[in-house]
Order: C-alpha cells, then structure tokens, then sequence
C-alpha cells in the first residue's frame, strides 16, 4: 500500500511540475492561412521562397484555394486537377513538409463547389411554379430549372456550374473527378480537404425532393404546394416541414456523404457550414474540423486601438454567431474548433496587427482554437510590388510591410492555442437550438429558401441571440445543441452527457421556444436538468457564474484537464483591471502565463480569490491546480496595474533614420520631440518601412535597481525596443508597453525604437502615380463595400510614434 501511496504522489508531483510550464504546442497550434493560387501560376522557387516565408513567420498551415489569374499571365496559369497541377500539389507537400508546414486543399476552385465535369442534369436546382386556374380553382404545379450558378471566382480548369448539393449522385460525380486526378497521378492526399461557406444561391429544388420529403415528412408534398407557397394558412407547418427535408438531404447526400470519401483517403475535412439551409449544428457536428468565420471589426472601445473610421465594416459575427463551429465540435468530443479569421476586418492596405488582437481573442473566448488567417496570396518574389493579392483583406503575406513583426502574433496565437487545444471544454449549459421555430418564418419576400448566413442571422434568430446573451451577461458559458445531439444526451453522475462525451450541468430551453412533442419528449427524459428561459435562479443552481464575466464584464472561456482548470481571459472593455476574483471552480494553487510574452507569474491567492490585473486590450492565461505547487524556480507576481511609483518622461532629443523602406528615405531627422514621419519630407510621406528612433537618458543607481516598464503611447503601428542594444520586445498590440527587464543601467541609457508603419501611404503613392498594381483578372481588388476604387485621395497615413514615450516604475 505504502508503494502504490508513493507512485501515486509521484505522478502528481510529476503531473504538477510539467502543468508549470507552457503546454507542449501540437503542430495545429501555430496559425494556419488560405493560400491564394491566382491562376494556379506556381512553380517551384517561388513555392520554396512563399513557404520558406510563412514557416519563419510561424505559420504551420496552409490551405491552397486557386483562384482567378492575373492579366497577361495566361500562358503560365495551370489547370485545376491536370497532370501539371498535381505535380505542383505534390510539389508544395514536399517543401511544406520538412518547415513543419500542413498542406489543406480546397474541394474546388473559388467558391462553391462545381466545376467542368457538372453538367446540368448535376447542377444546383430551383423549383419553378406555376399557377392554373380550372374551373375557378387554383392548380399549383411544380417544374424543375436549373439555377446557373457558375463557381464565383473560378480558376482555370474550375470553371462550371455550381453542383446540386442536396442530390446523393450529383456530389459522388462531383468527387470522382478528384478520385480520379489522385488515382492516376499518384500524388499523396493532402492534409486536410476544406469548403468555404455555403454560398449556392436560389437553389431551393432536387429532382428527389417530393420522394425524399414523402419519406421522411409522412405525407405528399405534391398536394400541399398551396400551403407551402402560403395561399393556404397552416401556420408555416409545410414550409417548416421543407426546410427540414433540405436541411436533411444537404446533411447527408452532400456533408456526410463527402466526409466518408475524405476519411477513406485518410483525409480529415474542415467545413463552413454557415449559410446553409440547414440546422447548421448537424452539419458542424458531422466534420472533422468546424469553421466559422470573423467578418469585419469590433468595436469594443479599447484605449488606445486605432479604429480608422469610413475604412471598416462592422463584424457581424458576434458571439452568438461564433459558438455555432464550437458548440458542435465540444458537443461531438471533435479537438479543434477552426476560424476564417479576419475577412475585411478593415480597408486594404490599412490593417494593423493592433486591430487583429481584440477579435482574436473575442474569437479565443468563443471556442475558436484552430485560427486561420484570411488570407496569403501566392506571389512571385521579384514581382513588383504589391505582388498579386486576393480582392478581399485581409493581407497576410510578406509583402506586407506589416510581416516583419507578424511573428510575434503568429508567437501569440501559437501560445494561446496551445492552452486552447490543451484538456477538455468546461461550458455550464447546453442551449437548445430553436431551429423549427426559425424554419416556420415567412418573410414579406416569400422565400422558400432559408440560409443561415452571418449577415443574416439578427433577423432570422433575433430572440435566440438575446438569451444567447443574457446567459453570457450573467457569467456563464454555453453550447448549442441540435435535436439529433440531444438525442443522444445521456445522465450520468448528476450531469448531462453528451455523444462525445462533453459533461454540462443542465440544459437550458430559450425563451419563446415552441415545444413540439419531440422536445417535449427530450424534456422529460432529461428531467430535472431542464431550465426553461434564462432564469438566474434557477441557472444559479445549477451552476456557480464566473465573477469576472458577469460583474467585470471580462470575456473568457474556461478549459479542464486532470490537474485543474485553466482560463482565456481577454479586457475587451475601456476599463483597465485590478481586484481580486473568485472562481466558479475549486483551486488549491494557480499561475498566470502571458500569452504576448511567454512570461509567466506566481498568483497572488487571498483565501479563495485570485488577484486580477489586466489593462484595457490585454489578455491572460490563468491556470489552477487541484494540489498545492513546488515552483521549480522563482517566478514573479504579476504587477498591479494601478500600482506606479514613479513615471520618467522620455523627452528627447530624438534622431530617426529608415531602414528596409521603400521608396528610401534619405538622411536623418532631428527631432526636438517625437512626431510621426509622413509630414517631414516628400520621401517619407510615401514611405512603407521601418523608421528608427533613438535617443538617450540617465537614471540614478537608485533608479536603475528598481522594476521599470516602457510606456510607447500611441504606436504607428508595430515597435521593436532596445535598450542599450538588448532587445526586450515587441510592442504589437494595446497598451503599446514592454517590461525593461534587466536592461537599464546607472548613468546614461540608450533608447532604439524600431517602428513598423502601414502600406497604405506606398500604395496611395502608386494609384496618385497611376501605376497599374490592379492587374487581376475578374473582380480585381474592391473596398470594403465591394467597389472599384483609387486610393489615391487617401491623407497620408500616421506613421511612426505619435504621443509621448515614459518610464513606468511598476516597484
């Protein structure tokens, strides 16, 4: 016994000195991107020096989606799937593969999938009625038309018409072609096999459909077309009982059927399911990897972060939106939860990897743990710049001036990811999903058609977003559940169970409704775990709310492993942070790991609350631990925000000189105090860059001893520091402040300040110079509201540092 005493303490001393450290990052950890082939234009050097250029970025996946090509290229575009093409896709696995890169593929070209090889007969469909009058009497019919959709931005050999999703036949002749271009080229599988969102428009009908709904419906829709087009009352019910049918066909003749090809070839899938007419949870729940997608910026009113107004667009994925991938993969037990990240967070050519931050993390808190970015563009590397870019932002790529510092946020994401992926998901409640009642809505338009997009979902779901978020504003955090999933929802130790396994402590009916007697059913069986309507009485009793979210008003997501829990926990408000917190879950110990730094901290623990600081913009990892820790070496206590005992300000005089600009920027500038560079000269107010400050001052002995941070005010928009020419960091994202470290000295201390500006300036120079970047073929590159434009009545971008630089004494 005393043996089994002594194993078991060493394992949990063991398992309490590794859960210390930084979790052991899986390859999925790192940032992947959509890679832009415009063209299909590849060749080997290139794909060498674009691959060679994310890996040391810190990007780990890539996901290829040809496009169209670029003007005057013709002769260098390669067709989708030919001999050519493959060779170059077994090309691309070789290079990646040695970087620690992942290859996805894209099913198709552009967006949806279709193609050459479909043919009417297998092309998206659209139900077209029509109206006789016999005999006084109205005589509804039903003919079936093909839609014509052609796939939208289609590469060469891409080109055709968009596929019938919902017809069994159509999606396996659909596949074939793929089947058939690896079987005889030899060319390994690739990672992962992606499709964008839903985006087949108008097609409402499948030849199957009277069969397939009298199947499942129990009844003939042939003589309820009346009621379906809404010339008879039935209170929606046909309509609903349509749209149910699509959604099932869409599930299994497209999703499902496509996932069983994938896995065959040991490939995984990863999906967007949103704008389908379809329980979007059924089809997340059915693939690998569930990806929802960020659209546009939030404005979360963080000090300091530069909005740019009348050049972003507003993101209509709030977190009600982002939970739908998430929710589905915690419920089916599925690891990773992938996002579109960042499509048109801001006008071309003006995104900063400040503005990125607050909507990653809002992304984070959501579920999301697998990011990719939106998007890379394949560029030749003695392309003139801008080299070839992807119509949309946003731009990540290395012609962007905004890459040289892009690492460290690739670094960031790496960090929190590797919590995020870490042990299990530990939300409160299960939300059902009103589906039904949102398919019984007819608009003034008529539509047969319902497609959850996430342009639309605040008029299609209006009061299931707002218990959404009530139960979010009370401190507690949930997942979507789908009728299919609840199903299979099982009790077990005074908690719910998921199909995969995901325990949570009840199930939550949201306000309004209806219940059928198939949820009535579930109800029942699931008795007493049921709430009806967000009551914080009775969610209270079930489950103890984060103080943090519901009182701070803090966004964060909770994680468990067997050692404890751990938190991501993001100041997405205009406040800064300091108190103490309790938690909703027990901890004997806990630490802090910053997930912007690497650095990590001792907890300061008062009884059962923890000490919080965190400054506007600022997020944290908290972790906790069932067992008190034996720190293996001495880590310090994170700072009080409010706690400065003295501030220097670092006056100048400042030098600033360029470097890695272009157009140059001839000699250096003195400067009695800091000022941004676009108004000292007619070089600089084009330039994209780095420019560099620098400037001396003195400290004390007493001063130098004691604990000190720089405060970089207003950055333009990314800065490297060093201080007596040692490195102590990266200022990317707000508060613009680094921890001196051990750098400073007695007597006269050296500043470099690296400052990493926009391209907007350079590009503005180029349409003012009308110089032909714009040479896309199809939609070439738009604004934020998808039109032809010039940049070239753009005011010159602020560029550099634009307030006033101090010392903070944190002692």
């Amino acid at each position: 016994m005393r043996k089994l005493l002594t194993i078991i303490c060493a394992v949990c001393y063991a398992s309490a000195t590794w859960a210390q450290a930084w979790p052991t990052a899986k390859p999925e950890a790192k940032p992947g991107t959509r890679w832009w082939w415009l063209g299909s234009a590849v060749d080997k050097a290139n794909l060498e020096w674009n691959l060679s250029e994310y890996a040391r970025a810190g990007i780990g996946a890539v996901e290829i989606t040809p496009i169209y090509g670029v003007k005057g290229n013709d002769r260098n575009n390669i067709p989708y799937l030919s001999p050519q093409w493959m060779q170059m896709l077994q090309t691309t696995q070789d290079i990646a593969h040695p970087l620690g890169i992942q290859v996805d593929m894209n099913c198709g070209t552009g967006w949806p999938f279709g193609g050459p090889h479909i043919s009417l007969d297998d092309a998206a469909c659209r139900a077209i009625f029509n109206d006789t009058l016999i005999n006084g009497i109205h005589q509804f019919t039903v003919e079936v038309g093909r839609t014509k959709q052609k796939v939208k931005r289609a590469a060469p050999g891409g080109e055709g018409w968009v596929v019938d999703h919902f017809d069994r036949n159509a999606v396996r002749h659909y596949l074939d072609r793929f089947e058939q271009a690896f079987a005889t080229s030899g060319v390994s599988y690739p990672h992962t096999f992606f499709n964008d969102s839903y985006e087949v428009y108008k097609a409402d009908w499948t030849p199957t459909l009277f069969d397939e709904f009298k199947k499942r419906r129990g009844y003939d829709l042939r003589g309820k077309l009346p009621e379906l087009l809404g010339k008879v009352d039935d209170g929606n019910q046909v309509l609903a009982d349509y749209r149910e049918t699509l959604s099932d066909m869409l599930l299994e003749n497209f999703t499902q059927q496509w996932v069983a090809w994938a896995h065959q070839h040991g490939v995984k899938v990863r999906n967007q399911a949103h704008g389908s007419p379809a329980n979007l949870l059924d089809l997340y729940a059915a693939v690998d990897i569930p990806e929802i997608e960020g659209f546009g910026l939030s404005e979360f009113g963080i000090k300091g972060l530069r909005t740019d107004p009348g050049k972003t667009r507003k993101n209509d994925s709030d977190v009600s939106m982002l939970k739908y991938a998430s929710s589905a993969a915690h419920v089916m037990g599925k690891p990773f939860t992938s996002s579109e990240t960042f499509t048109w967070l801001t006008e071309h050519f003006r995104t900063s990897l400040s503005q990125m931050k607050p909507d990653l993390d809002l992304m984070f808190t959501c579920g999301v743990n697998h990011v990719y970015f939106h998007g890379s563009c394949y560029t030749p590397k003695n392309d003139a710049w801008p080299g070839w870019k992807f119509y949309a932002s946003v731009d990540m790529s290395p012609t962007n001036s905004i890459w040289r510092d892009a690492p460290y946020l690739m670094k960031y994401i790496e960090r929190c990811q590797s919590f995020l992926q870490l042990g299990q998901p530990d939300n409160d409640f299960l939300v059902y999903l009103p589906v039904r009642d949102m398919w019984h809505q007819r608009d003034k338009s008529n539509m047969l058609l319902m497609q959850f997009d996430i342009h639309s979902m605040a008029k299609k779901a209006p009061q299931f977003i707002q218990s959404i978020l009530t139960i979010d504003s009370l401190g507690y955090d949930c997942d979507y559940i789908s009728d299919r999933q609840l199903a299979k929802v099982r009790i077990e130790d005074g908690m719910l169970v998921t199909e995969g396994g995901t325990r949570y402590k009840a199930l939550i009916i949201p306000s309004g409704t209806t219940i059928d007697a198939s949820l009535s059913t579930q109800i029942e069986r699931l008795s007493p775990y049921v709430i009806k309507g967000e009551k914080p009485a009775l969610m209270a009793k079930y489950a103890k709310a984060e103080a943090m979210k519901a009182k701070l008003g803090l966004r964060t997501i909770r994680r468990r492993t067997a050692d404890g829990w751990h938190y991501f926990i993001a100041n997405l408000t205009p406040h800064d942070m300091n108190g103490d917190i309790t938690l909703a879950v027990p901890f004997k110990d806990a630490m802090w790991f910053d997930p912007l730094t690497g650095n990590r901290y001792q907890a300061h623990i008062d009884g059962n609350e923890i000490e919080l600081n965190l400054r506007s913009g600022q997020s944290m990892i908290l972790q906790t631990f069932n067992q008190p820790l034996a720190l293996q070496e001495s880590l310090p206590v994170l700072a009080d925000t409010c706690a400065v005992e003295e501030i220097v300000a670092l006056n100048g005089p400042w030098t600033l000189s360029f470097i890695d600009e272009c157009p140059r920027v001839s000699g250096t500038f003195k400067l009695d105090k800091l000022k941004t560079w676009e108004t000292l000269s007619d070089s600089a107010a084009v330039t994209m860059g780095t420019g560099v400050y620098t400037t001396t001052f003195k400290l004390s002995a007493k001063q130098a001893k004691q604990h000190w941070q720089i405060d970089l005010g207003d950055v333009r928009e990314s800065a490297r520091v060093y201080i007596n020419d040692q490195f102590i960091g990266c200022a990317w994202a707000v508060p613009f402040i680094l921890d001196c470290g051990s750098a400073l000295h007695k007597g006269k201390n050296t500043l470099r300040i690296e400052v990493t500006n926009l391209p907007a300036n350079r590009i503005a120079d180029l349409d003012r110079h009308d110089v032909k970047w714009r040479k896309f073929n199809e939609i070439n590159v738009v604004d934020i509201n998808y039109k032809n434009t010039t940049y070239s009545n753009w005011t010159p971008v602020p560029s550099g540092l634009n307030s006033k630089v101090t010392l903070i004494n944190k002692q």
